[in-house]
This record gives C-alpha cells, structure tokens and sequence, in this order.
C-alpha cells in the first residue's frame, strides 16, 4: 500500500474524524460576543459614536465619540478615540485635539476612516470656533499614536463632517481621502498631510456621507432638509458630481426635532449607506415614520439598494421586525464586509411600552445582519438591558443621545459602537460579533467535493471565505463545519 505524507495523512485523518461527528447544520448566525465598555478614560457625558475597520488588518479597530470627560462646571467637548490592536478584546482611549491656534471648548462631530490598500487609518472631527474648522490626525500601520493633527480646512461654519478612503479612481494604485461636511468635499492625495477645497455640493444639506466604490467611484449621501435623501456621484475624484434621489421620506422634521420619540433629545433624519467592494452595489438604511399606533409615531428602519451606481433604488422596506406595540429604530449605521454581508446598528425602544412626548424614554441597542443582500434580516439585542435617555449626563432642558451611531467592519469581525446608559450615565460599548462563513463556497448551492477542494487549497491561510468560523485562519474546525453540512 503506497503511503500518503505525512502532512497529506494529518489532513486525511482529520477529515475521517470530522466524518464521524455528528452531521448538522452550519449556522449562518453570526456570534455576538458580550458588551465591552471602550470609553476606558470616560465618566460624563458621550454621544455621536463613529467606527472604522480595514481588511489590512481586521484586528484593528477604532471608536469615537463626543466627551465631556474635560467640562467641569462648563459644557467642554473633545473628539475621543478608542482603539485596539487584538480584534476587540482590549481597547485604549486618547482625546484628538487639533493644533493649537485651532483649538476650541467645542471640540467634537466625530469621524474615522481606514484604507484597506495601506492600513493608514485617520481620526479627526470639527473644532467649532471662529479660527477652528476641520482638523485630522492620522495613524499609520504597525504605529500606536497619532501623527500630529493637521487642519484640512479652518473655517468658523463647519458642521457634521464624516471622511473615507480608498483608491482615487483616476489612478486606483494611490489613496485619496475625502471629507464631506456641510461646506462641499475636501480631498487629499497625500495621504491627509494636505488638503485641498471644500469643492461645493449645490444645494443646501447636512449629514454628508461619503463611500467609495471598488474601482474608486466617489459617493456621497445626504438629507436636503425636506423630503429627500439625496446621492452625489462622481467619477473624477469629486470635480463634477450627479445628483440622484435614493428615497423620498414620507415623514419629515427639522434637525432639533424629537416628537415622534419618548425622551426630549433632537433626531434628526439623516440618511446612511455603504458600497459593496465586490461588485459596487449600493445599500441605504434611514428611518421614517410607517404609520400612528394608539396615537404614537411608528418609526422604522428603512432599507433600499441600487445596482446602477445610484441611479435608481429599490423601493424601500421595513427591515425591523418589532411587533404590535411597535417602537422606534432610529439612528442607524450600515456597512458591508468582503462577503457582501451587512450590518446595520440601531437605537430601539420595543422594549418598553412607551408614549411619544414622554419625558424620558427607555432604549437598547440593536445589531441587524444579512447575508442575501438585505431580503432577510437577523436581530440581535446589544443591551442586556433598557436604559433612560435622562442619563444624558447633562444638566440642560434638552437631552443628547445622539445624532448617529457608529458600525465598523474587518474580516469576519463586526463591532457596532453605541452609547449605553444603564451606569446612571452614557457610557461607550462595543460588542466584537464574529461573523460565520458560508460552506458553499463555490456557489453552486450544495456542499461537495469541489467546497472539500477549495478549503483545503486555502489550509492555514486567512482567506475570509474559507474561513467557516472566523477566527481568522482556515484549519480543522471550518473543515468540520464544511464536512457537517455536506449534501
């Protein structure tokens, strides 16, 4: 009898081994880890979270947020991050303040933005005073502090910025930066030592959101104020943009507005979205209110997609699955990973009956995941339990839980960054969600040799689609996953 190698009869005996194990389904349910606190230095107030996560690394991640760690007696914000380097399982904390002629008491409008060709990662926000404006500081791989923050544009007007990176579509082997606020696009092609603009939107708008296609199509989503969630698109690096609509609300309000909601903090109805990287599909989630229920405001989240670069969407569907009495999702964050999953993060109030109007309101944190590109959804509750939006920390008539939330994506890994205030005040969490893979992996809807043919190709190695139980190597436990739902 001709022997096998050794290394050929080790896979062969672990093949045998997984054979006899009982049979099952894989489950396609993504794991969710406990809630971990990430606002390590944090103890007043914090709100308007933010993520990023790349490929280049997907054990490193950020999360930031408005803090008012610094007030004392006034009301003192600074932008602050939390990162780590472990896939989630610590976290660090530093206030990113811009340089000091631009500094200010209000320092805060969060945003982040990794690039998963160099594993350069960026963290800045908006520091609100006359001689402040746009500041960033960047952090490059293999690095654990921030190179010093540079202003990318100083300005007395700026507000709500957000920022991404990815190839520039004029030439896809070189990064470029964008940010997008409500003044138009800055753009850097230095890696964010310098930036050039704003270059202006036309037209009025806030929550400017911007993505990156897979070839570097540019596309950036905002609210017009009114009805309308509208999309710019551009081709050449933001010179030039088109304008289409992605959704037209049926219910609108003003941004300092939060009647349809139990509490008194402001909501405003922005839109947000992501790009597939694999084949460049659009996806949107927004909220809006469906119907009145016993004199309350339904609000729901809303998804749509588009496959023509933003062209035309989907007409939209309720993607939550709150049932009669209903509560409120709202403020909500999609992205997409590798696979073409989504993911999506959210405030909800379906745990407690509650009034719009009412003084204080009782929320958890959702986590919303798909694998067929948004025609079903799994829901997952983050919170163990619901919390009082009068745990603000602030003494003021008005309450701040918002304006957003923030969701970051890497390999198999998910972590929504949201605000929990069961402390008796708003503290920062994550939850690190391990994404499962498909055992189908060549696509021909059944499980066989040639899936067998394709994961042992890839054994030891980190590819995300063999990779069955995303622990970030393909071995032995994603062959028994395969080989139990063989068919």
């Amino acid at each position: 009898m001709r022997m096998l190698p050794v290394s050929r009869r080790c896979r062969f005996a672990v093949i045998l081994a997984a054979l006899a194990a009982p049979a099952s389904a894989v489950a396609q349910t993504p794991i969710v880890g406990p809630p971990v606190r990430i606002d390590q230095g944090g103890t007043s107030a914090a709100n308007e979270t933010t993520a990023a996560a790349s490929a280049f690394n997907p054990n490193v991640a950020i999360g930031g947020w408005n803090d008012w760690r610094a007030s004392g007696a006034s009301e003192v914000i600074r932008s602050a991050f939390s990162l780590t380097f472990d896939g989630g399982q610590t976290w660090s904390d530093v206030i990113v303040r811009p340089p000091a002629p631009n500094q200010s008491g209000v320092e805060g409008d969060p945003m982040t933005a990794f690039d998963d060709r160099t594993g350069a990662l960026w963290a800045g926000a908006i520091s609100f005073t006359g001689n402040g404006g746009v500041y960033v500081a960047r952090l490059d791989p293999g690095e654990t502090t921030f190179e010093p923050t540079v202003m990318a544009r100083v300005t007395g007007g700026a507000d709500k910025c957000w920022m991404a990176a990815g190839p520039d579509y004029l030439d896809p082997e070189e990064t470029i930066v964008y940010i997008a606020y409500n003044q138009g696009l800055l753009r850097s092609t230095t890696m964010g030592d310098t930036w050039a603009g704003p270059f202006p939107f036309g037209g009025g708008g806030i929550g400017y959101l911007p993505r990156i296609g897979p070839a570097g199509e540019l596309y950036v989503a905002y609210w017009d104020f009114g009805d309308g969630l509208e999309l710019k698109r551009s081709f050449n690096g933001g010179t030039s943009f088109t304008t289409h609509t992605i959704a037209t609300r049926m219910d609108t309000w003003g941004t300092q507005d939060g009647s349809r909601f139990p509490g008194t903090f402001r909501v405003p109805p922005l839109v947000y979205f992501d790009v597939d990287p694999n084949d460049g599909a659009l996806y949107a989630v927004y909220f809006d209110t469906t119907n009145v229920v016993l004199g309350n405001s339904n609000v729901d989240i809303y998804f749509t997609r588009s496959v023509d670069q933003g062209t035309t969407w989907s007409t939209p569907v309720v993607m939550n699955n709150d049932t009669f009495r209903p509560g409120d999702q709202f403020f909500t964050w999609i992205e997409t990973d590798a696979g073409g999953g989504l993911h999506v993060v959210a405030f909800d109030s379906r745990h407690v009956a509650q009034n719009d109007g009412t003084t204080n309101g009782m929320f958890d944190a959702y986590y919303y995941y798909s694998n067929d590109h948004g025609n079903t959804w799994q829901e997952f509750r983050l919170t163990p339990d619901s919390w009082n939006s009068d745990d603000d920390g602030l003494d003021r008539p008005q309450q701040f839980i918002g304006d957003y939330l923030g969701l970051a994506v890497a390999g198999r890994h998910a972590y929504p960054v949201y605000l929990d205030m069961s402390n008796g005040d708003p503290d920062v969490y994550t939850n690190v969600i391990v994404i499962p893979g498909s055992p189908d992996l060549d696509g021909d809807g059944s499980v066989g040799p040639a899936d067998l043919a394709i994961l042992l190709a890839a054994w030891g190695s980190d590819d995300f689609d063999a990779d069955l139980n995303g622990d970030g190597i393909v071995d032995a436990e994603d062959l028994a996953a395969l080989l139990s739902a063989w068919t």
